[in-house]
């Protein structure tokens, strides 16, 4: 596809500005900041009365999962919404949420597959490990694995791909900053969100925003991302 397909893919209509683009996101991340924090704040508490965990075990993991499925949710929600207010724009072409031909698809798996196992490599030989303690401690306290993977690998990045490759994405992509401007600043932006204050990590984790942002680029979809 051309590298031009997601303007073909915006028309008609247009994306919000750049001041409401950063704005409306803004709100939608504190959000979700704010979901999180109150739900967190008594989640332990549910968990015990629903009977989901025993009062001698850890309820970090559990917590964790639904509270990131739920916030997940209703804040890709507050996205959509976003991007439905836009006059003369419809939601799907706005946030990049067209098809995309399996071969397509596959070709950029593999090669942010390549990218991942590579960065993953320089990670292992540089620190010793490819996950933080505190992570591990988490996923050895989860009384149920599938909810957790679902929290990590399909709840959570749908909202961040929604929001940063798809509404944030776009809006950048129609402003004078275009193309260039939308995926090095969406990778950035991605990046400070996962709050990495390790140089090596930050290096890794904004590759491999760069490399998603070429991907929505050139195939215009964030469905390539998301998987």
């Amino acid at each position: 596809m051309r590298i031009d397909a997601l303007s073909d893919r915006l028309t008609p209509g247009k994306p919000w500005g750049l001041a409401a683009t950063f704005g409306l996101s803004v709100i939608i991340w504190y959000t979700l900041e704010l979901l999180q924090a109150s739900m967190g704040a008594s989640m332990g508490h549910v968990l015990l009365r629903l009977r989901l965990a025993r009062p001698a075990e850890s309820t970090q993991g559990m917590s964790f999962a639904v509270i990131s499925c739920v916030s997940a949710v209703l804040c890709g929600a507050l996205v959509i919404a976003a991007a439905r207010l836009r006059d003369g724009m419809d939601a799907r072409s706005y946030l990049g949420l067209g098809p995309v031909a399996g071969k397509e698809l596959a070709r950029w798996l593999i090669a942010i597959l390549v990218i991942v196992v590579q960065t993953d490599l320089v990670l292992y030989l540089v620190k010793g490990e490819l996950l933080p303690a505190e992570w591990v401690a988490i996923y050895r306290s989860v009384q149920s694995p599938a909810l957790f993977w679902l929290a990590l690998v399909v709840a959570t990045p749908v909202f961040e791909e929604l929001l940063f490759r798809g509404f944030v994405f776009a809006g950048i992509h129609a402003s004078r900053l275009g193309a260039v401007g939308a995926v090095g600043i969406t990778a950035l932006i991605w990046t400070m969100a996962h709050g990495q204050s390790d140089p090596l990590e930050f290096a890794v984790i904004f590759i491999i925003g760069l490399a998603l942002g070429i991907a929505r680029l050139r195939t215009g979809s964030i469905l390539v991302t998301m998987a």
